[in-house]
């Protein structure tokens, strides 16, 4: 929890919101853009050897549809905060945190004095530093990389609903902190704050509500099949969907939409693929393979190899090995 100095701090308004409050009804565009240009430019709101700045975002004003040269990240502390993204109208509530990658074009609607949100800014270079920081590579890892580290793909964004994680929340508080308190190394404490709040992230695909394109559910099926050709054997969907932090409903969805096939094919297909290979290339004898590959009812077996191959066992190993020959 803040302070409560820190709180009222929040609530301050700037220079920049008391002029709007004055009556100024376009964004200074001095502050965040070149001229003739509508991408905001991070080399305007950081310096030159910043990787990253976090800051409050500026109250009681519209921005107009924009794109961005770095990497964004909207966190709203208290209030809401309503974007058009592909004119689409996202809200992201308050213990919400809105990924935006460099190439999405989007717009802010007004944000009013109770409406208290943080941006972060983050270059792309910045990433560098936090791979190293990860203990292991998931699909949130890999989405963030493939779909923000590039222009290559259009609109890409993530909401995470990050209530009831005290972790997450304590890394964004002390975050805020930094702004409020800054200390002599204040840049490197909040690079290491950042990285931290984004490594914890990558741990949880669950909280992702939200998300533009079907990039994220590819990366997801990738980990489902690189999980079935490891652990065919006695693998689950109750396993997977445990290691992938996902209700076993949902895996199953992206397995359907993103192959075509069930969980119990896809398994049932690798167990076959590794017969066959044993049958073709092995002495082995049938009942062993049956137990190697996964299987432990030898009528179940011969029912689906035939199924499958429209012969059984036998005559497929006298038919193909190249050991018979």
């Amino acid at each position: 929890m803040l302070r409560e100095d820190i709180l009222e701090k929040l609530v301050y308004f700037t220079d920049e919101e008391i002029d709007n409050l004055n009556g100024r009804n376009t964004v200074d565009r001095s502050i965040y853009l070149h001229a003739d240009s509508h991408i905001i430019d991070c080399y305007k709101l950081l310096g030159e050897h910043q990787q990253l700045g976090v800051r409050k975002h500026t109250r009681f004003i519209e921005y107009p549809m924009h794109r961005h040269n770095y990497i964004e990240l909207m966190y709203v502390y208290g209030g809401s905060m309503t974007h058009i993204i592909n004119e689409q109208q996202i809200t992201i509530h308050e213990g919400e945190l809105l990924l935006l990658n460099q190439n999405i074009e989007h717009s802010i609607e007004y944000c009013h004095e109770n409406d208290i949100i943080f941006n972060f800014i983050i270059k792309p270079e910045f990433l560098e530093f936090l791979s190293y920081m990860a203990e292991e590579e998931n699909d949130v890892f890999h989405f963030i990389f493939s779909s923000l580290y590039s222009y290559d793909n259009d609109g890409e964004f993530l909401i995470f609903k990050l209530q009831g994680n005290e972790l997450i929340q304590s890394y964004i508080e002390a975050i805020i902190t930094t702004i409020y308190e800054p200390q002599i190394n204040n840049s490197l404490e909040q690079k290491l704050l950042v990285g931290l709040l984004l490594t914890e992230l990558m741990k949880h695909p669950e909280y992702i509500e939200t998300y533009q394109t079907n990039s994220y559910e590819k990366l997801i099926s990738s980990t489902i099949l690189q999980y079935i050709a490891t652990s065919y054997q006695e693998g689950s969907l109750a396993v997977l969907s445990n290691l992938l932090h996902l209700p076993d409903y949902k895996v199953c969805k992206i397995i359907k939409k993103q192959t075509g096939q069930t969980f119990k094919q896809l398994v049932q297909n690798e167990r076959l693929k590794n017969a066959v290979h044993l049958l073709k290339s092995t002495h082995m004898p049938v009942t062993d393979i049956m137990l190697e590959v996964g299987y432990e009812n030898m009528t179940y077996f011969y029912k689906i190899f035939k199924n499958e191959f429209k012969m059984t066992p036998h005559i497929y190993r006298e038919k193909y090995s190249s050991l018979a020959k």
